[in-house]
């Protein structure tokens, strides 16, 4: 995370201020040594907060707040008592300068540096002009990050300021805040600085420590000090492999240190919006927990640092599950909202009391401006899920163009002015330095976060659009004139402009230069003025951070080219002598300039975007509200036309956030794992990892979705309608047999992929699973493999639905009936993935009381309690028989039972757009063993002891008896007990059975595609992701398959049945089999790695043996397959010709396998991967484990024991 800090810095000519000018001037640091820092606690604006500093003659030490921090004023300005008497003004005076002659005051310095640069590489122009080698550029920001660091790690480790050119350090609070140590902690991270984490990790495991008696700065403290806890949280877990210490791995004593300690502050500072309208205190004593009103202006708290706070505390809200923090944060933006503004655009203060705003002061410097940037990014970082911060933040903009928006003479900048008396009174010229801010806040809000080129592309963009990049470009330009117009190359903390009076509307011509003419008398210089009192530069990030945005957003080498100057300025100009360090300037329009003997703590954090591409690619942070619930939709109408559009912020997987700029160096970043090196054929495995670690389609399915997709969802066809055929096949004992010899089989299979999916959610197909653990060339195969499983489900499930309507009249038209559900299924898919959700919800409970039902009845019925049915027991166990062809019957029956489980793994694909993948994943996955149970072996035991194999009326495919064909073994065990009525009952459940399974196989098919391509391994058209999350080309694609179906008239049709049947069934054992390797390979990586099991979210109840045998099962299925197909059943009485085409009945998935490996491995030159390689931490969820672990545990205590049952079993 990256936070723009607001600085309140005070003008000397603004009347507005002269309050502070006075009391800051009474108060200001002045260059001698600790005794200036210690004021009286009813001395000035911020007595109680600011003023109790370090000192020698104060036990209480307060934090000073970095935004108010006052600069040193000229000798001139300071207010001097009068009651002294000149003799005595005179020996001080002496005996001050011979201390000073010999040294004594070395803290608060200004000191004049040379002018001659610290590193050669400065002046030596060993860059070429035109190719800029921006590699070796950022390791020369690393190295002046190192300078830093290191000077302070020498002089002063462990104290919240440094004085670089006096070499002392000082603290803030009795036992110190980290408040340089913290702050920097996430830019080591990103710069991969490992011993300098370790020593900073040390210090705050040992020292820090928030129980103190001490009044801090709300805001200071939560952006820099929460702030900066938990980027360092995110970035160590989501980036293991940048600066890497064993100390911070899962299940490591040290694992949750951030985190710990935020939650700590977080429940210290929350404190502060205990105010009766929840506006938060300017101030809180971090021992009491207690919010203090601001000492200055009535008690109002600053508008900038009240509406600053809610990134940090929503976030902590999603790492803790403590929703407290959102909501009281959230509170604020509702009560700043409330009060009505003129334009969106706020006075620069508000009462904590009634949240109303105190005085008419309008500007975007101090004390205003974050609230206006952070409305922008609330929106973008809640994955624009909160419309009210976009809303916001245009009617702002607008405002600001209104009334705000001018334009100099004689040469036409664009600056943003103030109004300090309200925005009927007269536009003020000054332009602080914090306002600078706003270009890259501008772009990013045009551009919603995407490139231009991107964002243009959208139907959304408007003319408005290209107007605020047009404002962005030219404000950028704008405070780049600020930096160029001072000696030393670095902006002053506050410009004046040269405007018309009265000052020139926004709509007014302006045409300002291109090019700064370097010309010490060029004309733009007159457009340009800075009071002597202004000249200081405090090391400010705002401008660095816009030209970041804006490079990265509009591509234009110039705003790179302009970072990279104003970091070369920053090492000529406020580098100290003898490894110093860096310090902010008191005068930066002199050269030599005089330095300030201060460096400023976010100079460490925050004016590195220079290095902007040090992150690796793979970052997916979306921050979103715990609990969050959807927004309102938009009207029907508005959201049909507008949802098919397309949104390219929407994928299956993420895209890689290095867009085609850094080509370049995006290969150096990420040379491909697996590959010849120079052959244009490659296959990146670690940047596979990354695309498919985590999903970006909407996670709208909740955890009663996922229970009944797992319970219920995939029940249709084989179960109820090829059953049949199986039970005529082998008889009753081989049905039971196979099913429970691959219900035993599965429930090993889906532990392993609960295990699995748990930790890593893939996104569209667990191909992921073998690409990450076996062989890329294996995971393209078995990814082509699982879509063109579901591919032919769809219309094998429509054919199995328009036979089963001809149970009422054989007659009909099936084609008729094949448009209906098609269209129904299409339908469905398209309301989006809550729509699948919804309708699956529906489709599985019915299904799960029809099988209930049965189940009662069937016992009912065997046992002779209907009328004029008498005791069955195990009558067709005995005659016909058990068994009907022997060991090859029951051979025979095991691709019939693979197909009818075929989607008990849609789960784990469910679980990427699950809200909450681990908590509701694992109590799905204990459901599928209820499903195996329940609906399969003990319904199909039933079947078996109802319906003799040899009744005619089984639906035998491509025989003679077409007039019985419609009937499932369901359905005659009911014929048979002369009930009416509940034949046609259960024909409509198994209407809806097959349909539902139709439904998921449009979903599986669909995700699988878009993620494939989305992997460049399928065509790119297939990524298409429209508004709504649906991938919709590939739910064209697939629900075309569908159109197969019609196939059902003709008289073929139980020829086309088989072949589906056989692509289908077999399919699904390579993808188990996967599954379980995937499982085996992983747990000996996981252990060789070091980790433990108690470090898994969710472990396999039946371990890596249960994936073992899986595994094993998986291979015997196939090889019976392989027999069967070769010596079918009754292969005496077949010609060969029969028995050629049988064989490709039961093997059909085998070379279409083998193609898809072969060539992928051929084109991508790929290997098994290694265990030593495999990467078991990219999109690896759950590192807060022991802390969820805990709350969960605390819950359990208060379960009663039926509960405690339900959820052990469930």
């Amino acid at each position: 995370m990256s936070f723009s800090v607001p600085k309140n810095v005070p003008s000397f000519s603004n009347p507005q201020r002269l309050v502070e000018d006075r009391v800051w001037g009474s108060s200001a640091t002045a260059r001698g040594g600790r005794a200036s820092l210690h004021h009286n606690k009813h001395t000035g604006i911020l007595g109680g907060v600011q003023d109790r500093v370090g000192s020698l003659f104060d036990d209480r030490n307060g934090l000073p707040m970095y935004k108010d921090k006052p600069y040193a004023y000229p000798p001139s300005q300071r207010a001097r008592p009068i009651w002294r008497r000149k003799r005595f003004l005179g020996f001080v005076l002496l005996l001050l300068s011979l201390l000073y002659y010999f040294g004594a005051f070395g803290r608060h310095h200004d000191t004049v540096v040379s002018a001659k640069p610290i590193w050669g590489w400065l002046t030596s122009g060993s860059e070429p002009e035109k190719v800029a080698d921006w590699p070796k550029r950022r390791e020369r920001v690393v190295e002046a990050f190192t300078l830093s660091w290191d000077a302070y790690e020498r002089y002063a480790w462990g104290y919240d300021a440094f004085h670089p050119v006096s070499k002392k350090g000082e603290q803030m609070a009795p036992q110190g805040m980290g408040w340089i140590i913290v702050d920097a902690l996430d830019t080591m991270i990103l710069m991969n600085l490992t011993s300098r984490v370790t020593h900073a990790r040390q210090w705050i495991s040992k020292s820090l420590s928030y129980d103190q008696d001490q009044d801090v700065s709300t805001f200071e403290t939560t952006i820099r000090m929460l702030g900066g806890l938990l980027s360092a949280h995110y970035l160590s877990n989501e980036f293991p492999n940048l600066a890497p210490l064993a100390d911070d791995d899962p299940g490591a004593p040290g694992e949750d240190l951030y985190l710990e300690k935020a939650k700590d502050l977080a429940d210290r500072l929350i404190s502060a919006f205990d105010s009766p309208s929840g506006v938060p205190y300017a101030s809180v004593n971090l021992g009491k927990y207690e919010g203090l009103p601001a000492h200055d202006e009535g008690g109002a708290s600053s508008t900038a640092e009240a509406t600053t706070l809610q990134l940090e505390f929503k976030y902590i809200a999603k790492l803790t599950g403590e929703k407290y923090f959102w909501d009281k944060a959230e509170k604020v933006m509702e009560v700043v909202d409330n009060n009505g503004v003129e334009d969106g655009l706020v006075p620069i203060y508000i009462y904590a009391t009634d949240g109303t705003f105190r005085g008419h002061n309008i500007r975007l410097g101090s004390r205003g401006d974050s609230y206006y940037e952070y409305l922008i990014k609330q929106y973008l970082q809640t994955n624009k899920q909160e419309p009210v911060y976009r809303e916001m933040w245009d009617e702002a903009l607008r405002g600001v163009r209104k009334h705000l928006v001018t334009y100099t003479e004689p040469s036409g900048f664009t600056i943003i002015g103030e109004r300090p008396n309200g925005l009927k009174d007269t536009l003020s010229p000054k332009m602080d330095h914090l306002v600078c801010f706003m270009p890259g806040t501008i772009a990013l809000g045009a551009t919603g976060g995407l490139t231009e080129a991107e964002a243009k592309k959208l139907p959304t963009w408007t003319k408005k659009n290209e107007a605020d990049m047009q404002l962005a470009r030219e404000l950028m330009q704008t405070c780049w004139g600020m930096y160029k117009w001072m000696a030393t190359g670095l902006a002053a903390e506050i410009t004046y402009f040269n405007i018309a009076n009265p000052p020139h509307s926004e709509s007014a011509p302006h045409h300002p230069p291109a090019e700064f003419d370097p010309d010490p008398e060029a004309e733009w210089r007159k457009d340009f003025t800075v009071h002597p009192q202004d000249t200081h530069n405090l090391q400010r990030p705002e401008t660095v951070e816009s030209l970041f945005y804006m490079w990265r957003i509009t591509g234009d080498i110039k705003y790179r080219e302009w970072g990279w100057e104003m970091f070369k300025s920053f090492m000529n100009h406020t580098a100290v002598a003898d490894g110093g360090g860096f310090s902010s300037l008191s005068n930066a329009n002199k050269v030599p300039p005089i330095m300030r003997d201060n460096m400023e703590s976010f100079w460490l954090m925050n004016i590195f975007p220079i290095k902007e591409d040090s992150l690796a690619q793979g970052s997916s942070y979306t921050m979103r509200e715990p609990l969050y619930e959807d927004t309102t939709p938009p009207r029907f109408f508005d959201r049909l036309v507008d949802g098919f559009r397309r949104d390219p912020t929407q994928r299956v997987t993420p895209e890689d956030p290095l867009d085609e700029i850094h080509a370049v160096e995006a290969a150096q970043l990420h040379q491909p794992m697996l590959g010849r090196r120079g052959s244009p054929y490659h296959y990146d495995v670690r940047l596979a990892n990354l695309q498919t670690a985590q999903s970006h389609l909407a996670r709208r399915l909740k955890g009663r979705h996922l229970q009944m997709i797992a319970i219920g969802g995939s029940i249709g066809t084989g179960l109820f309608v090829t059953s049949g055929r199986a039970l005529e096949v082998g008889g009753p004992a081989s049905l039971l047999l196979a099913f429970l010899f691959v219900g035993c089989m599965l429930y090993c299979t889906v532990q392993a992929l609960g295990e699995l999916a748990v930790s890593f959610p893939v996104a569209g197909s667990f191909s992921a699973y073998s690409t990450r653990f076996i062989d890329p060339s294996w995971g393209f195969a078995m990814g082509w493999n699982y879509a063109l499983q579901w591919l032919v489900a769809l219309p094998l499930e429509i054919i199995a639905a328009s036979i089963t309507i001809t149970y009422w009249n054989p007659d009909l038209n099936k084609a008729i009936f094949v448009t209906i559900f098609l269209i129904a299924v299409v339908s469905i898919n398209l309301f989006g993935v809550k729509g699948y959700g919804e309708a699956e919800f529906v489709f599985a409970l019915i299904k799960v009381i029809a099988v209930i039902g049965f189940i009662l009845l069937g016992i009912v019925l065997n046992i002779g309690g209907v009328p004029n049915g008498g005791y069955i027991g195990g009558l067709y166990w005995r005659e016909p028989g058990a068994f009907h062809n022997g060991f090859k019957g029951l051979c025979s029956v095991f691709v019939t039972s693979a197909f009818a489980f075929a989607g008990t793994e849609l789960v784990g694909l469910a679980a990427a757009e699950t809200a909450n993948p681990r908590k509701s994943l694992p109590t799905a996955i204990k459901q599928v063993f209820w499903r195996i149970t329940l609906f399969y072996i003990v319904a199909l035991f039933l079947i078996g002891l109802l319906v003799p194999y040899d009744d005619p009326r089984l639906l035998l495919p491509g025989s003679d008896s077409n007039v019985y064909t419609a009937a499932s073994p369901f359905v005659i065990a009911i014929e048979n007990a002369g009930i009416e009525v509940l034949p046609s009952v259960m024909n409509v459940v198994i209407l809806i059975a097959v349909l539902s399974v139709g439904n998921s196989s449009v979903f599986g098919s669909s995700r699988t595609l878009a993620a494939l391509a989305d992997q460049n391994q399928a065509p790119k058209i297939l990524s298409y992701v429209d508004r709504r999350g649906r991938p919709l080309v590939s739910i064209v694609i697939a629900s075309s398959f569908g159109l197969l179906a019609y196939l059902a008239d003709l008289k073929e049709q139980g020829v086309v049945l088989d072949w589906l049947v056989a692509i289908s069934g077999l399919s699904s054992i390579f993808t188990w089999s996967s599954i379980c390797l995937a499982h085996i390979r992983f747990r000996r990586a996981w252990a060789q790695q070091g980790h433990s099991l108690r470090e898994l979210a969710f472990k396999s109840q039946c371990g890596v043996l249960g994936s073992y045998l899986g595994f094993l099962f998986n291979v015997l299925v196939l090889i019976a397959q392989f027999w069967v197909g070769a010596r079918p059943v009754d292969y005496e009485k077949q010609s060969s010709g029969d028995i050629a085409r049988n064989f490709f009945l039961q093997c059909v998935a085998v070379p279409v396998v083998i193609v898809f490996y072969v060539a992928h491995r051929y084109f991508a030159r790929t290997s098994a991967i290694k265990v030593a390689d495999m990467d078991v931490d990219t999109g690896r969820r759950d590192f807060n484990l022991p802390i969820l672990l805990a709350q969960e545990a605390e819950e359990r205590k208060g379960w009663p024991r039926w509960k405690r049952v339900y959820k052990f079993l469930c």
